[in-house]
């Protein structure tokens, strides 16, 4: 099982009593812990963790598995990733996916995945798309499971926007730029420091030549 977000998650088993932790997944790599089948089918009886997409299964064994499990239309189960692609990049299709979730928990993870996205200071999600995202919020805890929002034609499709199969991929790309950004910054910082110390030795000069000046006498002339 794979934990891709970077959130711990920790999940009930009527067969481990604590339950079962998943760490956050690193920059490269989700974080991954073997369970037996039945410990898998343990899980999915007390939550919806899987049908939710908080967890994910191996590529190669994860239709078997959803399949042994009855979860049904496994393949539109939207990833981390996947709800980014569709606030940074929103149309018509992804928003109604976004409206259609019907569990408060789920739809957490998309208000905590706009969070992200702000704090890294790079994006500049539309005010329109927050402005659902916290619309359909308020209606998921007044119980409203059945959305009265209307999404506008005005979102257009972009042919170029693929979805990405690895949901961590984008995240890594996001850290390396973040981590060349501090990097840019504190070396500009030290340049500006640098400038600033060279700078105060020419200052104490032309000071210490105006002090000279002023303090020179004029010489006596022989009549």
């Amino acid at each position: 099982m794979l934990n891709y977000s970077d959130s711990v998650i920790t999940v009930p088993s009527h067969i481990k009593p604590d339950g079962y932790t998943f760490e956050p997944a690193n920059e490269e790599y989700p974080f991954a812990q073997q369970l037996s089948f039945a410990e898998i089918r343990g899980i999915n009886s007390q939550s919806n963790i899987f049908r939710e997409g908080f967890l994910w299964f191996d590529n190669e064994l994860s239709d078997e598995i959803y399949e042994k499990l009855s979860i049904r239309d496994y393949k539109d189960i939207l990833t981390n990733q996947d709800i980014k692609n569709i606030i940074l990049r929103p149309t018509k299709e992804g928003l109604t996916k976004l409206i259609k979730i019907q569990s408060a928990s789920l739809f957490e993870r998309v208000r905590g995945l706009v969070i992200q996205l702000e704090n890294t200071n790079f994006y500049d999600i539309s005010t329109r798309v927050k402005s659902l995202i916290e619309e359909r919020y308020k209606e998921l805890y007044s119980g409203k499971r059945i959305s009265e929002i209307s999404i506008i034609s005005s979102y257009g499709e972009n042919p170029v926007d693929k979805q990405i199969n690895n949901p961590s991929v984008d995240d890594n790309k996001v850290s390396q730029l973040e981590k060349e950004i501090a990097e840019l910054k504190a070396l500009l910082l030290s340049q500006a420091s640098q400038q600033e110390e060279q700078s105060e030795p020419d200052k104490h000069d032309t000071e210490a030549n105006k002090e000279s000046v002023a303090t020179k006498r004029p010489m006596n002339k022989k009549v």
